[in-house]
């Protein structure tokens, strides 16, 4: 299956990210993110290193006590810290992975396309979490529209009377 190569924005769409930055900055607006989704090795906000270091310094430590101690207590501590590490890392890394995707897709609003594009996220409106657009399947654009149009500049008003 091959992707559609993504289309330059337009002018009106960089009018509207401007308000939805806008909205994003004020924290009228809200990034949720499926963790699940986006810590995989295609998403564009995947870390290795926040997976793979944690199991490296595990068995980095239980090896040092096997060595030291006795293979049983290696193993033990092996063992228990695997579950520790299966249960507790995807809470540890949430916040970690939410800051990424906050600080690629505000400033930007190519990166901010490209993540849409993927998924995995959704813009959740701050004062009423019930409604949301998630990405890729919602519209943004009308989403900012509807819920922040007083963020969005001006210019856009004009080359609506001006089309009308």
């Amino acid at each position: 299956m091959m992707k559609v190569p993504l289309q330059p924005p337009t002018r009106e769409d960089l009018l509207i990210f401007q308000g939805l930055q806008r909205a994003l900055v004020e924290k009228k607006a809200l990034v949720k993110i499926d963790f699940k989704r986006l810590n995989k090795f295609k998403s564009p906000f995947f870390n290795p290193w926040e997976n793979v270091l944690p199991l490296l310094v595990i068995l980095t430590l239980s090896l040092v006590l096997m060595i030291a101690d006795s293979l049983i207590t290696g193993t033990i501590t092996l063992m228990i810290l695997c579950i520790g590490y299966a249960f507790l890392m995807p809470y540890f890394l949430e916040p970690f992975m939410h800051n990424r995707v906050v600080k690629r897709i505000v400033p930007r609003i190519e990166k901010f396309l490209t993540a849409w594009r993927y998924g995995g996220f959704s813009i959740v409106l701050a004062a009423d979490p019930r409604y949301s657009c998630q990405a890729p399947l919602g519209n943004w654009q009308q989403f900012t529209q509807a819920y922040f149009p007083d963020l969005i500049p001006q210019d856009m008003d004009k080359t609506n009377n001006a089309a009308g």
